[in-house]
């Protein structure tokens, strides 16, 4: 049973949706692509609105080029954290998106722009969240800490050292519980893992008129070769295993997200490589899946001898949840109930985030819970700008039944 009055929150979350609400926009105002922007400037709007709400506000960094943001209340050594990070994906083709990708415009109830759902929304929330908590008493200052920190470089791959991985090793996300603040409609316990793989083929350069090349005497296809790799590892099937709340999701691979090679339009390719993209279960370990990709490039170099092959491996984030039944699951479902309805489902994302550092950490976290968005990565991201105060009162209601549980 909740322990704070929903209305009360809401009310609260109300009287500060304007500022909530501009804060985002600015926040979106500022473009930090991930390899093109540093999110210095994001990270220092942060703190500027934190101290604005005299809530301890400061930088805490790595890189001095790409800050994190962290905002507490409370001393105490009991802790909660909401995290989400500041950088976001390039925005393609601005005349793909109906508004501006950096203009946050707000158009029949959604604010649209990148970064808005993924995840720049997390913060406002989460940061207002905190505020509502003081305003209403609801943390004691001297036993508990509620932290929002607001990390860089996740787009990278979900595996950087200078985001979430700094902050832990730091000590700054000393925590009970956490939530990563994406946008969603579902309570997230947990996200799939991500191996992905860079496959390079190499063969033989010839000019594609000769006669050496028509009789196959000379040269070796590396592009076509690299082709029957992808179609024969799109077959690729491998069972995960029943993984409570993961039941929608399994095994998925993906080969030639990303694909190059040749040289000139006359000649044959000597050299080419494509990225597959492998989800895995939680628990679903690498070493199969790689034996697996090993075997079928073995069958395809042996139907061409002077075929030959070289797979690295370039991102690897393990598949991580927490019980569908954990308390801070049963309480976050409560909240959306009381908000919305409606009880959201418990369960497993498809995307990877960083949310099983947190959990490796041993701090239980939904991996992906906030306010109502869409197209992430996409054109046209949107976050819908009534659930932003929905959330935050959410996030205060969670963070406070949670903590008078431990």
């Amino acid at each position: 049973m909740k322990k704070i009055n929903i209305e009360k929150l809401t009310e609260k979350a109300e009287h500060y949706s304007e500022q909530m609400t501009a804060f985002l926009q600015d926040l979106v105002r500022i473009p930090s692509v991930n390899g093109q922007e540093t999110e210095r400037m994001v990270a220092e709007r942060i703190i500027t609105e934190g101290k604005r709400l005299g809530l301890t506000s400061f930088l805490k960094a790595k890189d001095d080029a790409r800050p994190n943001a962290v905002v507490t209340c409370g001393d105490g050594e009991q802790g909660f954290a909401i995290i989400a990070h500041i950088d976001t994906v390039a925005e393609g083709k601005p005349e793909d998106w109906t508004f501006s990708p950096f203009h946050a415009v707000i158009n029949k109830g959604k604010m649209f722009g990148r970064g808005t759902a993924d995840n720049k929304a997390g913060i406002a929330c989460g940061l207002y969240a905190i505020q509502i908590m003081r305003d209403l008493g609801l943390i004691d200052l001297d036993q508990q800490k509620v932290t929002l920190a607001g990390v860089v470089d996740e787009e990278s791959g979900a595996c950087s050292s200078l985001g979430v991985r700094y902050l832990l090793d730091e000590g700054v996300l000393k925590a009970a519980g956490s939530i990563y603040a994406y946008a969603s409609d579902i309570v997230c316990i947990g996200h799939r893992g991500l191996l992905r793989l860079e496959i390079t083929t190499r063969g033989e350069s010839v000019h594609a008129g000769l006669a050496s090349w028509h009789n196959r005497t000379q040269g070796e296809n590396a592009v076509t070769g690299l082709a029957e790799i992808l179609i024969d590892l799109e077959k690729l099937k491998i069972p995960g295993g029943q993984i409570p709340g993961f039941e929608h999701l399994g095994f998925t691979i993906t080969p030639g997200t990303m694909i190059c090679g040749g040289d000139y339009a006359s000649i044959v390719p000597n050299k080419a490589s494509a990225v597959v993209d492998i989800r895995l279960l939680p628990g679903q370990e690498k070493a199969p899946v790689l034996d697996k990709v090993d075997k079928i490039i073995e069958r395809v170099k042996k139907r061409r001898s002077g075929l030959e092959t070289e797979v690295v491996v370039t991102v690897e984030i393990p598949g991580a949840a927490i019980p569908v039944d954990h308390p801070l699951a049963k309480i976050a479902q409560d909240y959306t109930e009381a908000v919305y309805g409606t009880p959201w489902d418990i369960k497993g994302a498809g995307p990877g985030n960083e949310g099983y550092m947190l959990i490796g950490a041993g701090i239980p976290t939904l991996c992906g819970f906030g306010p109502i968005g869409g197209n992430p990565h996409a054109p046209d991201e949107w976050v819908d700008v009534d659930s932003l105060t929905k959330t935050a009162a959410i996030f205060a209601g969670i963070i406070y039944d949670f903590l008078s549980q431990t």
